[in-house]
């Protein structure tokens, strides 16, 4: 039997038919428009019909929808009728009347059916963001309907995207939306009049109409649903209408009018810009079967898509020979969704031009429209595989891959050497040295290890004081109690803030700074610096920090709060990580392009400094070393997009908060604006009173003076906020998507916000929202932040384990810090960062007890020498030292050269925190520190100088400060000629040797020469000399002496022994 709604539905379908080739009257002439889809659908409706008594029509759409600001095109390359999302044909009309009555002052435009065609489509039209269809063009007149193609404030914000029709001073705007089924439809909307100029004439009248389609010759009398006229900043702005239960069939027209309101003066249409929203829902449509995959699908693509996805060649990994593989997808997930042919991967590109590519033939409008209706009736083929998974786009074996394996702890293995063992760091590498014949070295000397340590630590070598303490201490535990006082020590913070600094491309400026005589600051960002300096010396338990950091703002209701604790602004100030990025996006020229590059180097921030992965190399396609599909790399992306919304963007010197909260704010701004009123009363009579002073008038001097110290006591109440560069969602959510070729302007599949499936126990997770994200927040960078913190997760506690070792030993266990995955180093001692990951982790992620399982152990303690016999063994079965039978020679990073030597002539201004010391800028980039703001603000320490990004100062520079254009996860190192010739030759080094040798002077006993040289040794390289250095350095003295007339041979020792290897190098 066949059913009686299937009967129906096949009605609907011949009669749409002929329809779809009916005589649109545009034009004066009769223009017959058969589209393509005709044939299409009337093959279709003689399939249906043979397949009939096979099979009857069940209901598969229940309501679909037509948006009205979704739907319509004005881009180049688009059509007018327009087709909508399911494949219908001509659903849109864009169109204008064509007959009014009267002048201008009263004119009537005739809303009569004798509708035609918006015939031309051009961009930037009035000289706006706008691309549209429209009356005339050079110039252009309206009427127009058309898209933003960037934000526009015309009295009502239009953001890139949405649409905009106008009337004009001749026809009205008319929008026609003609039904492709049938149903009870129900229309909600609104014409919003948008522009705020022209004065009273500046409104229009609206009409939502019923009718049959368009005729020019005979038109109609439409049946009127709602009307209202509508005018900017009144409570008539908003003309809303929402109609339901309207009996509609194939064919019918709804139309949307507005015209400009005469009323009585000359130019009624100026101003006229509109929003339109019209939602169309038709209740209880239906559709027949269409013909199955094997009937209609697979010869279609067998013509177009098979040669490149087939038997032969899969690109992206996609199969389209099947519906099993269609449903399965490829890299960039399945390619249709069953009943949503808008989330069709397929359809999109299709749609887009993009497939089949550019050469070949496109699918014709009945082709895609046949393609699209079968996604719409859920894809039914006679042999229907059922649910098919996606494509397994990261396997079993993929995960094998040591890093992307939870850490566990190992057993400890067993030794010889069990009287080298001070640590279970010290089993670990004395099994792999034993299994090839060697072991650890002998301890260094007491003095070198309070250097190495105090430079590893504070980033200083050991003050007189602290040498003295320690090498007095004989008791059991000394060095542990050292290594105590150092991890106490307020530069402690100074010294590893800066080195996750450099992981997070932590930089004063937003721009790339290319120019070296231009520095675009960016203010407050200092906050951050601070942040860190403070999070390291407090010892933040590691995974709170990366939580504060990725999520701060999403973990307290800041934006409803009166007061801010300072645990809220640390929060805030947190996401400054998330700033660092150059951000080129308040200069006019760039547009969301630059947008998504932010975004990109976000990605390359975030994954290389917290999990060791290049995740970047997945933008524009899947990774080619690391199982990592491009929809991973978007689903990441997705976790911060609602913050760096490229639809509802922030352009960088807007994205700031306050350092206080709103309603601190504004009790602030009103005491300093009393302060500022009675301030000016003072004023005047100061005025007034240095006159009569000027006049030598009795006692005029007395009050002038007093005037003055109220005016200062006045200003000293007054209070201050500034900057925090924080990151915060902002904005309408927007929905993500993958971007082909990581291009843009070319979206695709939507996807998911979630995280890497490598990195999960099965399918991908995805960004749930905690329950504790604040309210009003997307809570999606929260959850990234609780799955990068999990126990069990393979990256994260590694890779900052093995960033600490790096920095102890000069290398890490893993070599490439920033790169875990398949293409980085193999760890020299995988057994080991287990252990000490899991340690790690069991310790409440603490950075200060990991340095303390490191420092203590024989391993870091070594000598970095050995008996010459021995070495000679050991550098044959071990060259480069990977399995640390000694300890390697580092040398030290530039701000620790530059910091030591004011350390050694004891100008080094200690004081924390605050905003940077700023540099010159010449244009030869030999950059200097400027003076001020206070006289020894030149000899603060270098981690608070300007940070720029490419032009660091010249002296840091010459020592491998490192260039950030993203970030920096291990910095290089060089010895250059250069280098030598700014400690012989720096005006700074010269300057500090001189008051290093004042310093030696001071300390020294007397004249005596001996005590001297010793003193310009404890300073510089924390020891004593020996004797052979020792009438060396004597010799030298009096060489000097007699050199020259003046000539300070004392600074000159000390110069040279600043330029030592080894006041260079950790001993």
């Amino acid at each position: 039997m066949v059913s009686e709604s299937w009967m129906r539905s096949l009605e609907w379908l011949v009669r749409g038919g002929c329809e779809f080739g009916s005589t649109f009257h545009y034009n004066g002439a009769v223009m017959k428009r058969t589209v393509q889809v005709v044939t299409g659908s009337w093959v279709l409706a003689t399939v249906l019909c043979g397949a009939a008594h096979a099979q009857e029509s069940k209901p598969v759409w229940e309501s679909p929808t037509w948006d009205f600001q979704q739907s319509v095109q004005a881009q180049s390359g688009s059509s007018n009728p327009q087709s909508d999302r399911y494949g219908f044909p001509d659903v849109w009309h864009l169109l204008r009347t064509t007959r009014s009555t009267g002048p201008v002052d009263s004119r009537t435009w005739h809303r009569d059916g004798r509708y035609t065609l918006l015939k031309l489509r051009g961009d930037s039209l009035f000289g706006a963001p706008i691309q549209a269809w429209t009356f005339r063009l050079g110039p252009a007149l309206a009427p127009f309907v058309g898209r933003y193609t960037s934000a526009q404030n015309v009295g009502v914000s239009f953001q890139p995207g949405e649409t905009v029709i106008a009337p004009g001073p001749d026809h009205a705007i008319v929008v026609g939306w003609r039904s492709p089924v049938a149903g009870k439809l129900e229309i909600q909307g609104e014409f919003q009049h948008a522009q705020s100029c022209c004065g009273k004439n500046s409104q229009i009248n609206w009409y939502v109409q019923r009718g049959p389609p368009p005729n020019l010759t005979t038109g109609f009398k439409g049946v009127s649903l709602a009307k209202g006229r509508s005018d900017f900043g009144t409570p008539s702005e908003h003309g809303k209408f929402h109609l339901k239960d309207l009996a509609v069939r194939p064919g019918d027209f709804i139309y949307f009018i507005a015209d400009s309101a005469a009323d009585g003066s000359g130019s009624p249409h100026h101003g006229d810009a509109t929003r339109l929203v019209a939602r169309m829902t038709v209740h209880g449509a239906m559709v027949p079967r269409v013909a199955s995959y094997e009937k209609s699908i697979r010869p279609l693509l067998a013509r177009h898509c098979v040669s490149c996805h087939g038997e032969d060649s899969q690109e992206a990994r996609l199969d389209l020979r099947t519906l099993a593989g269609m449903l399965a997808g490829g890299e960039s997930g399945p390619a249709i969704v069953r009943g949503k042919p808008s989330l069709s991967f397929l359809v999109r590109l299709v749609d887009a031009g993009e497939m089949p590519p550019k050469g070949e033939t496109r699918l014709s409008d009945a082709e895609r429209s046949i393609l699209k209706r079968w996604i719409l009736a859920g894809a039914p083929a006679d042999t229907d595989p059922g649910d098919v998974p996606p494509v397994a786009l990261v396997t079993d074996a993929d995960r094998k891959h040591w890093a992307f394996q939870p850490p566990r702890e190992h057993r400890l293995p067993e030794v010889k050497g069990r009287d080298r063992v001070r640590s279970p760091v010290d089993v670990f590498v004395l099994k792999q040295l034993e299994d090839r014949g060697l072991g650890l070295a002998d301890d260094a000397q007491r003095s070198a290890l309070l250097r190495r340590s105090s430079l590893d630590l504070l980033g200083v070598p050991p003050s007189p004081e602290s040498q003295q303490t320690f090498l007095a201490d004989t008791h059991p535990g000394a060095y542990a109690r050292l290594i105590d006082r150092l991890l106490a020590h307020p530069q402690y913070g100074e010294r590893w803030g800066r080195h996750w600094m450099d992981a997070a491309g932590y930089v004063d400026v937003r721009l790339f700074d290319g120019d070296a005589a231009t520095i675009y600051f960016n203010e407050g960002m200092w906050r951050y610096r601070d942040y860190c300096i403070a999070a390291h010396n407090g010892d933040v338990p590691w995974d709170r920090f990366i939580t504060e950091q990725l999520a701060g703002d999403e973990l307290v209701a800041w934006d409803k709060l009166k007061r801010w604790t300072p645990e809220v602004q640390r929060n805030l100030i947190a996401t400054g990580y998330l700033r660092n990025v150059e951000d080129p996006t308040s200069e006019a020229q760039y547009g969301v392009k630059e947008r998504y590059d932010v975004l990109f180097d976000l990605m390359k921030t975030v994954s290389s400094s917290l999990m060791g992965l290049t995740l970047e190399c997945a933008r524009c396609h899947s990774h080619k070393y690391d199982p990592i599909p491009q929809r991973d790399f978007y689903r990441f992306m997705a976790c911060f997009e609602p913050a760096l919304n490229v639809h509802d963007w922030r352009k960088p010197q807007e994205r700031f908060l306050n350092s206080v909260s709103a309603a601190e704010k504004i009790e602030v701004d009103a005491h300093n604006k009393s302060v500022d009123s009675r301030v000016q009363v003072l004023g005047k009579q100061l005025k007034s009173a240095e006159a009569s002073a000027k006049a030598k008038q009795a006692d005029a001097a007395e009050l002038v003076d007093s005037l003055k110290r109220q005016i200062a006591a006045l200003n000293a109440t007054k209070r201050g906020y500034g900057k925090i560069q924080a990151l915060w969602d902002v904005g309408t959510d927007s929905p993500s998507r993958m971007l082909r070729r990581g291009e843009w302007n070319k979206p695709s599949t939507p996807i998911v916000p979630g995280f890497l499936e490598v990195l999960s126990a099965g399918r991908a997770e995805t960004a749930t929202r905690p329950r504790d994200a604040r309210e009003g927040s997307s809570g999606r960078r929260l959850a990234l932040a609780r799955w990068l913190t999990r126990s069990d997760h393979p990256l994260t506690a590694r890779v900052i384990v093995n960033r600490a070792w790096h920095h102890h030993f000069g290398a890490g266990i893993v070599a490439t810090p920033g790169n875990f995955g398949r293409n980085g180093a193999r760890p020299t001692h995988p057994q080991l960062l287990d252990w000490l990951t899991v340690d790690f982790v069991e310790h409440g992620w603490s950075l200060k007890h990991l340095h303390r399982r490191i420092m203590l152990s024989s391993t870091y303690r070594q000598a970095s020498h050995r008996d010459p016999v021995d070495e000679a063994k050991a550098v044959a079965v071990d060259p480069g030292n990977r399995l640390l039978w000694r300890t390697n020679l580092r040398r030290i990073e530039a701000e620790v050269v530059r910091d030591s030597v004011l350390v050694a002539s004891g100008q080094l201004d200690p004081t924390p925190g605050g905003k940077p010391v700023m540099l010159t800028t010449p244009a030869n980039g030999l950059s200097k520190i400027k003076p001020g703001p206070m006289p020894t603000s030149v000899n603060r320490r270098s981690v608070y100088l300007l940070a720029r990004r490419v032009y660091p100062l010249r002296f840091l520079e010459l020592f491998d400060s490192p260039i950030v254009p993203v970030n920096c996860t291990k910095r290089p190192q060089s010895a250059t000629v250069l280098q030598s010739l700014a400690l012989l030759n720096s005006q700074f080094v010269v300057d500090q040797a001189a008051v290093m040798a004042d310093r030696v002077r001071r300390r020294a006993k007397n004249d005596d020469v001996a005590d001297q040289i010793s003193w310009v040794f404890r300073l510089s390289l924390a020891r004593e000399p020996d004797a052979g250095e020792l009438a060396a350095c004597r010799q030298f003295l009096v060489d000097q002496g007699a050199d020259a007339v003046g000539n300070d041979s004392l600074a000159d020792l000390c110069q040279m022994l600043l330029c030592t290897n080894e006041f260079l190098y950790v001993p």
